[in-house]
């Protein structure tokens, strides 16, 4: 008896399988990895639940996304209040804004200069379509060239003329020196980002919740488990590729890279152009209790290679054996690079001066861990849209194919817009809808939406 395949055990795959298991239909979810969540899962170093990166759930998750956490988690939700630090040089400003804390921060020299910047940007707005054009256009000339610009040439490794404006819309989301003013009084922005919820156990919890619901529910949630490729006949989707062996599929909702389900239905040239940006995660045990106060620290300067430090402890809550503590680095890099390919130590050295910024220049590390995702972002280069929209469209002529989530839709989101996309599409099969009917209603699900 064939069954829907979910190529893919992260958020948008298991919400999307949630949906189908729901509406009565036979589900097998096929995960890579050893274990659920992907990019938002939790692995344990050091006796501590540690995540991929530093995950958050917002507020800003709509209500059936809530339920869906709120199933998976036992039905609480914990809150957590935002704490950050952002190093712009030498300065540091805490995040979220706050006025005082800017003008602590910058001095008032620079904040006059920065007030100047963003005012003549609203006077005559810089012109070009490009990210760096789009962050001057929102708040200044200044800003875009102390803060967002060295921070895209680290994190996306090209220079800003290189990435889509959409970029600069998503990462620099305040419209203006009023929106600004306003996100500093905690007014403005996307609402309630000074809090958001974190799952007891770690934030991969909450896809191990989503696994375990599944598999109570009759559905199958296979690991360590690659599909290898997709069998077509006259144009459908009739199989999935597994060891070698083929398991018959009604339908698949395919969560892997764009351009690796265009090269599995034998269209290679539709994604042509379209790449990722890859990651490299170093933890660090400490011999402290605590590293900071700081749930995160982001490092715009170009000379630190770190882009974020955080800490497992001050996600939740203070978990884990006393006296020590481990934080992470992100490390934004292209596979094969010196820091692709850098062992543990190597690394370690690189992140010293990052340690030295937030105070943890001489603490003692008792052990280290790295983690590395090929695939970890979708990069916006300019006119990428053009290329995924032909991507897209060619796939949605395969029937009984449904890709979705981040690498599939090659779109920058959080979990709760990928579990939106994925309850969204697992409602779609149910109801019989095409690969075609998926086409025609993704754009809402294509939009560049980041909470951070």
């Amino acid at each position: 008896m064939s069954a829907t395949v979910v190529i893919g055990a992260g958020p948008s795959g298991l919400a999307a399988a949630h949906a189908l298991v729901q509406a009565g239909r036979r589900v097998v979810v096929l995960e890579a990895s050893a274990q659920v969540g992907g990019l938002s899962g939790s692995f344990d170093f050091a006796g501590f639940k540690v995540d991929y990166g530093p995950h958050r759930l917002h507020h800003a998750a709509g209500p059936e996304v809530l339920e869906l956490y709120r199933a998976a988690l036992g039905g609480t939700l914990r809150v957590r209040a935002r704490s950050g630090m952002v190093h712009v040089g030498g300065r540091r400003l805490p995040y979220p804004l706050s006025l005082l804390g800017i003008a602590r921060g910058l001095g008032l020299v620079e904040v006059v200069r920065h007030g100047l910047s963003a005012v003549a940007a609203q006077l005559r707005p810089p012109e070009g379509g490009h990210f760096g054009a789009e962050a001057a256009r929102r708040l200044g000339r200044h800003a875009a060239r102390v803060l967002y610009e060295p921070a895209a040439r680290k994190v996306w490794g090209l220079p800003p003329e290189e990435l889509d404006a959409s970029l600069g819309r998503a990462r620099v989301q305040k419209g203006g020196p009023l929106a600004m003013v306003r996100a500093a009084l905690g007014r403005g922005g996307s609402s309630a980002g000074r809090r958001y919820f974190y799952p007891e156990g770690g934030f991969g919890a909450l896809a191990e919740g989503l696994a375990e619901n599944l598999r109570r529910a009759g559905g199958e949630v296979r690991c360590g488990v690659a599909a290898e490729g997709l069998v077509l006949e006259q144009g459908r989707v009739r199989a999935v590729v597994v060891e070698g062996r083929e398991l018959p599929a009604e339908s698949v909702v395919a969560t892997v890279p764009l351009p690796l389900l265009c090269e599995w239905t034998g269209r290679p040239e539709a994604a042509e152009g379209l790449s990722y940006r890859a990651l490299t995660l170093l933890y660090l045990e400490l011999a402290r209790d605590r590293g900071t106060s700081q749930d995160v620290h982001y490092f715009a300067d170009e000379r630190l290679p770190a882009n974020r430090l955080f800490e497992a402890k001050n996600f939740s809550g203070g978990e884990g054996p006393a006296g020590r503590t481990v934080v992470g680095f992100d490390l934004p890099c292209a596979v094969g690079d010196a820091i692709w390919r850098a062992s543990p130590e190597e690394l370690t050295e690189r992140v010293r001066p990052a340690l030295e910024r937030t105070g943890l220049a001489g603490v003692e590390i008792l052990g280290a861990r790295v983690r590395r995702m090929a695939t970890a972002y979708p990069l916006y280069r300019k006119g990428f849209d053009a290329v995924r929209d032909r991507a897209l469209n060619e796939l949605s002529g395969v029937e009984g194919l449904y890709p979705v989530g981040r690498s599939a839709l090659f779109v920058h989101d959080n979990v709760h817009h990928a579990c939106a996309a994925g309850l969204f599409v697992g409602r779609l099969i149910s109801e019989g809808a095409s690969s075609r009917d998926w086409r025609d209603r993704q754009r809402p699900f294509l939009e560049t939406q980041i909470e951070d």
